[in-house]
């Protein structure tokens, strides 16, 4: 997994107004009663699935790509026919707008596909899973309202546990998750603060793939 610089300032304007909408609403306190219908895993403790030992298990007893867990609102992602989670109609506002910086990015970016769009609170968190479901070259970007948040994963060639810290404001990553058992790339991401994570699944073109990263990065 490769961090980003957000130096397009087309994308960056993108995901700002999206962050700016979602933080103001987290402020004033709609979010969390808008959305309130479509918090996933409330009761669950984040310890339990984000812990190495959660994940040796699944490594060992076998894993679809899905993850299990995901205490968060989620199914704000442009994929109207994902079945995963159901918006609730006070949500709907935030799918629109979630809809919105999809379309966007998307197009500017030549995405496939709108895979994932979610908003953790303090405590929020994704378990341990591998995508081999969803495989693809994927761009990640992830806003941190204070970086009190962070990414991990399974380095699939040296089985090396690595960190990422989350920076205030927007972060980007980019990876590939494979579909075969060696190139299961397992991953999951913890918040102590409002964090939001939009990501795309691309072409399997590598200089396609390269193209999208110096769209990112190049500044503009």
């Amino acid at each position: 997994m490769q961090k980003l610089n957000i130096n397009n300032s087309e994308v960056l304007d993108c995901l700002t107004e999206y962050s700016n909408f979602i933080q103001a609403k987290w402020d004033s306190g709609d979010l969390i009663k808008d959305l309130d219908g479509n918090f996933h895993s409330r009761n669950v403790d984040a310890k339990d699935f984000i812990s190495l030992e959660y994940l040796e298990k699944i490594i060992k007893s076998g894993h679809d790509g899905y993850p299990e867990y995901l205490k968060g609102y989620g199914g704000l992602q442009l994929d109207m026919e994902n079945e995963l989670f159901r918006v609730k109609p006070a949500g709907m506002v935030y799918r629109d707008e979630s809809c919105k910086l999809s379309e966007k990015l998307m197009t500017m970016l030549s995405a496939r596909r709108n895979s994932l769009c979610t908003i953790y609170p303090p405590g929020g968190f994704i378990s341990w899973h591998h995508n081999a479901n969803a495989p693809g070259y994927n761009i990640i970007f992830t806003y941190s309202e204070n970086g009190n948040g962070w990414w991990k994963h399974k380095d699939p060639k040296t089985g090396e546990i690595v960190h990422i810290q989350d920076d205030p404001g927007w972060n980007c990553k980019m990876g590939y998750f494979g579909h075969k058992k060696e190139d299961h790339f397992y991953h999951a991401a913890y918040t102590d603060c409002l964090r939001i994570t939009c990501a795309y699944i691309f072409s399997e073109a590598e200089n396609f793939w390269k193209d999208v990263i110096e769209e990112i990065e190049e500044i503009c």
